[in-house]
């Protein structure tokens, strides 16, 4: 049975983590009423998926892992990205636990031709258990740079992180919020080049965690601005 179910969760986890990168060369042809919502889900999918635990790693514990998050559609405003189709991103973290139940973390990937890199810092609000049934509290606080030919965008987000302790599978949830600032660099309107758009909109997140000696698996679906993505993150936890 467990062998059964880490097939299914393993297969769940490829959803976003081979879904293809947005087509953002539609960004030369915007519209002003496009950046709004093209803002929103770019940040929806920055903050998507990010953190996955509510537990703090301790002093001197690491962490390094691949972290995936894919939306299933644009929203309805945003006519830069393709209509009815996913798109997602890969990111690459490396955590670091510090004194006072403070994780320190840096996270950096690049697709169809988007970098992003950034980071931020946990703190646990409750003392680190192992122990069976005990809940996990985090605060998180974060930021990101997402750099493109034709825009730029830095994100912000913070997020309260709840887990739960189980044998192998921990469910985790939490709410945030993610602030986004975009600016184009290059579009055929010429009027909005430089000029900054913002927005900031709540974020509902709730997945599961396999554990497995120092390997782990997670999952989740995010709800924000109306439109659902799904994530996913594996890697190696000392």
């Amino acid at each position: 049975m467990k062998r059964i179910f880490f097939s299914v969760f393993s297969l769940w986890l490829l959803i976003p983590a081979t879904v293809s990168a947005a087509n953002y060369t539609n960004f030369l042809f915007a519209v002003k009423s496009d950046l709004k919502p093209f803002a929103r889900d770019l940040g929806g999918l920055l903050g998507s998926g990010s953190n996955q635990t509510a537990r703090a790693l301790g002093f001197s514990g690491f962490d390094i892992s691949v972290k995936s998050a894919m939306q299933f559609a644009p929203e309805k405003g945003n006519t830069i990205l393709e209509k009815d189709h996913s798109f997602g991103l890969t990111l690459v973290q490396a955590d670091i636990g510090m004194p006072y139940r403070l994780d320190g973390f840096i996270r950096a990937g690049s697709s169809s031709r988007l970098t992003v890199a950034g980071g931020g810092i946990r703190y646990g609000l409750r003392k680190v258990s192992d122990a069976p049934k005990y809940m996990q509290t985090m605060l998180v606080v974060m930021g990101d740079l997402a750099v493109h030919k034709f825009f730029y965008a830095s994100h912000f987000n913070s997020s309260l992180m709840f887990s739960f302790n189980a044998a192998h599978v921990s469910p985790y949830f939490g709410v945030g919020l993610d602030y986004t600032r975009l600016t184009p660099q290059n579009t055929n309107d010429t009027s909005f080049i430089g000029k900054k758009v913002t927005v900031f909109e709540p974020r509902y997140t709730f997945g599961l965690r396999v554990k497995l000696d120092l390997i782990y698996m997670a999952g989740g679906v995010t709800f924000t601005h109306g439109v659902t993505l799904a994530n996913a993150g594996a890697g190696v936890r000392f």
